[in-house]
């Protein structure tokens, strides 16, 4: 392989926790190319870096993991200060920081590639100003990376030539695997002789914990010693408490918040005795890019339900790896739920399917490994023409550094 010098501008990156910090971290540590990630700040960001075999520079230019309008003069000077270093191509993991690469993609024939996960190429199409501004970020990119084939046909819907799309899934990490329950997890949140239903995730709306809570009334009917816990925050917190005592199963519902490291969440999955994520897409455009939480279950041996939205019908096979469910039918999550409860065969089938496609196609050195050839192919490509986008540009006696 012909090595290349790659930057990552990512919007999110761990110490901080979910789906996206992982995608990008992983994909950074398996890369074969020399790779610098340039993250935000966090608490205890230098012990984590310095464990990391890859470079890391961090920079206060992010609030809540969000670029705000102070930053963004703060970002641009430390994209700049890596351009000094020549890279081959510069990937930005939120489509409108993009906006920095398209600049230098013009004034400084600088390669950009934009990392999309689904939401981000729904959120924007309600303001014409932003929609027009990400097009253009997408159109003249020299590369898009997508996570899922919904969020890749949201990206065509853009006019992005199909060619310059690379699809590159989110994966499980090796330790997601099947082990002993935690016998002392399960004595701290009294989860003796109960049946587990598990969600993980950010307390947001599409997500879909709000009807499983409303499913649980009748879930315990069939089910009385079943328990729904949820792991994970976030602002919809105090709405699902309340759905809670709405529906008196207070007794049934368990929040266990954030939790951190992957060693513990496992320990997690494999208390449970089914997995559950019902997502939805919302009007705003907030939608399920992918959902690795389902292939991380499947992981660790556990049947899994999912809501037949965004790109989590990529995620979970039909009657193969899981079930899906249409996210707002408290009676078909009420039917599922009760189906891998009771039909032995189908829970079995259903667990050694998902762990074998999980374990097989969705491990990071295979998906870094796509990620590779990508940026290989891009470098041996001839940088597009950017006339169409601005007709005269001046003659500049060297690139912008």
């Amino acid at each position: 392989m012909n090595r290349k010098k790659v930057v990552l501008v990512a919007g999110v990156f761990p110490p901080g926790i979910g789906g996206m910090q992982s995608y990008y971290y992983n994909l950074s540590k398996h890369t074969k190319h020399e790779i610098t990630v340039l993250a935000p700040a966090y608490p205890g960001s230098e012990a984590f870096d310095g464990q990391q075999s890859f470079r890391t520079v961090r920079g206060a230019f992010m609030r809540n993991e969000r670029a705000h309008i102070l930053s963004w003069g703060r970002l641009f000077r430390h994209v700049r200060k890596m351009m000094v270093e020549e890279p081959d191509v510069t990937v930005y993991g939120y489509v409108l920081i993009g906006i920095i690469g398209l600049l230098f993609r013009v004034f400084g024939k600088r390669r950009y590639v934009i990392s999309t996960h689904g939401m981000d190429m729904l959120m924007f199409r309600r303001f014409i100003g932003l929609n027009q501004i990400v097009k253009l970020i997408l159109v003249h990119a020299d590369g898009v990376l997508t996570n899922s084939i919904f969020t890749r046909k949201l990206v065509e819907d853009y006019g992005v030539d199909p060619s310059r799309i690379r699809l590159v899934h989110p994966g499980v990490e090796a330790v997601f695997d099947q082990r002993s329950a935690n016998v002392e997890l399960i004595r701290r949140h009294g989860l003796e002789d109960k049946y587990v239903i598990l969600s993980v995730g950010r307390l947001v709306t599409r997500k879909g914990q709000d009807r499983v809570i409303e499913a649980m009334p009748e879930i315990l009917k069939h089910i009385p010693n079943a328990v729904y816990v949820i792991v994970g925050d976030g602002p919809d917190r105090a709405r699902l408490e309340h759905i809670v005592q709405v529906n008196g199963v207070s007794d049934a519902v368990i929040f266990i918040g954030s939790i951190s490291g992957s060693e513990s969440l496992n320990d997690y999955y494999n208390m449970a005795d089914q997995f559950i994520m019902v997502c939805r897409e919302l009007e705003k455009g907030d939608a399920e890019g992918f959902g690795i939480v389902y292939l991380e279950a499947a992981s660790a041996g556990v049947p899994v339900i999912a809501g037949r939205s965004g790109g989590a019908l990529e995620a979970v096979l039909d009657g193969v790896t899981g079930l899906l469910v249409n996210p707002d039918s408290h009676t078909e999550i009420i039917e599922s739920v009760l189906q891998l409860a009771q039909d032995h065969a189908l829970r079995d089938r259903l667990i050694t399917a998902g762990y074998k496609r999980a374990k097989t196609g969705f491990q990071y050195e295979v998906l870094a490994e796509i990620f590779d050839q990508y940026v290989e192919e891009l470098c041996a490509s001839p940088r597009a023409n950017n006339s169409k986008l601005v007709r005269k540009r001046p003659r500049m006696k060297q690139d912008i550094r």
